[in-house]
């Protein structure tokens, strides 16, 4: 008996730590754009226009994503660029930039709806703005005393904190802007002599204040290569590296971005080097984990070009290529599921359509994004069902994860999986 009373007592202490992969039975459209000769879009202005985009989503499913292209409401012959923000089927564009202005960095959300993003006013450098969710505007950061000729990468978590990558005319940094004070973190061996990094690559940035990115330490910048985790104080550790670092690494190369969750696990498409075929991976510096491996004879035949995305579940989001074409697929090292692909059919404000295009041309915009229960939120071509000739442009998904039963969350009593 008293076994039995401790395995209850132990069961219902502690949260689950693998949750078992959700469901994706529901695919809403937040908003569409397409050219005005075909149609006027949906819930943005029209004519609008955004391609090569990726969308953010939060905990409470809200997305925000750039629009490169909104017709000016006084002469539809200018445009200026947007930021569009909403959740289950309805938002719209909470700031606009100046005419001929450009967006040129994906948006970021966070749980309180807040959204990093930056604005170049003349195609050479740009400024990092914060739109305010309770305010309900949008204002420039002020990063002083780190002032760089641009801001790459810029991403605001939990605690309203931006952090982005500097860039100078000399080189790279890490920086965040904490509070009320912007702090470098790190700087390549240009911007900070001494540095044992030649090349810092993109960033990704978490609810802890870490950055994580692929650095590279040879004078070729990219043959010795490792993924590094940097806190505030300048301290780092390392996650993982490649062959050239460290011989007893599988791994000959990572590519350049990656995903960073709350926990300071990351997510890579790294590059066996036994059978040079690329892998998805998780890794806390610790374990690493394969979630899906390119494979000519399995399920995932070609990985794109673009990083992946993970939460606090460790699950990770990949866009890759099967045998029905591209598609979105979720993995947590012991279950592969497809989530979402070419021909799938979803409904839309013109009706039913299908995810495609009607040439070769790529399905998918930019990377997926995933949130704390798995909603996923993804950019891709639509055409009506069974029509690929006819366009209707491309529109931002969510498709909403429905917890299984292994997901229930037992602490401190009965609790249920969360919903939305």
């Amino acid at each position: 008996m008293k076994s039995l009373q401790l395995a209850i007592a132990t069961l219902f202490a502690a949260p689950c730590l693998h949750a078992a992969l959700p469901t994706y039975d529901s695919v809403e459209l937040q908003a569409r754009s397409n050219l005005l000769v075909n149609d006027e879009g949906w819930n943005l202005p029209p004519g609008s226009s955004f391609n090569s985009i990726s969308a953010s989503i939060n905990a409470n499913a809200q997305v925000a994503f750039r629009v490169q292209v909104v017709p000016d409401a006084g002469d539809p012959g200018l445009s200026r660029p947007g930021v569009w923000f909403g959740a289950h089927g309805a938002g719209g564009l909470v700031h606009l930039g100046d005419i001929d202005a450009l967006i040129d960095n994906d948006a970021c959300v966070n749980d309180a709806g807040d959204i990093a993003f930056t604005i170049s006013d003349s195609g050479v450098g740009n400024n990092l703005y914060r739109y305010d969710a309770s305010a309900g505007s949008a204002a420039p950061v002020n990063t002083l005393p780190v002032i760089p000729n641009s801001y790459q990468s810029p991403c605001v978590n939990a605690n309203g904190d931006i952090g982005f990558q500097a860039s100078f005319s000399s080189g790279r940094a890490y920086a965040a802007r904490l509070g009320g004070t912007t702090t470098i973190y790190v700087g390549d061996a240009a911007v900070s002599p001494g540095s044992p990094y030649t090349y810092l690559y993109t960033p990704a940035f978490n609810a802890a204040g870490a950055i994580a990115a692929k650095v590279a330490t040879s004078a070729d910048q990219f043959s010795a290569v490792e993924i590094r985790a940097f806190a505030s104080d300048g301290s780092s550790r390392r996650l993982l590296a490649n062959q050239a670092t460290d011989g007893a690494s599988p791994y000959s190369k990572f590519d350049n971005s990656l995903a960073l969750a709350d926990d300071g696990t990351v997510a890579v498409v790294a590059t066996r080097a036994a059978d040079n075929r690329r892998v998805v991976v998780r890794s806390d510096g610790i374990t690493t984990t394969e979630i899906a491996e390119v494979d000519p004879a399995g399920t995932i035949l070609e990985l794109d070009s673009f990083p992946p995305a993970i939460n606090g579940s460790g699950w990770v989001a990949f866009r890759a290529r099967d045998a029905r074409g591209q598609a979105i697929y979720l993995g947590d090292g012991d279950t592969l599921l497809r989530v979402v692909g070419n021909g799938d059919v979803v409904e839309t404000d013109l009706g039913t359509a299908q995810l495609g295009q009607h040439d070769s041309s790529p399905v998918f915009s930019g990377r997926p994004a995933i949130n704390a229960h798995g909603d996923i939120a993804f950019v891709a071509g639509v055409h009506p069902n069974g029509n690929d000739q006819v366009e209707w442009g491309s529109g931002v998904f969510v498709a909403y994860a429905t917890p299984t039963v292994d997901d229930l969350v037992f602490a401190d009593g009965f609790d249920a999986a969360p919903g939305r």
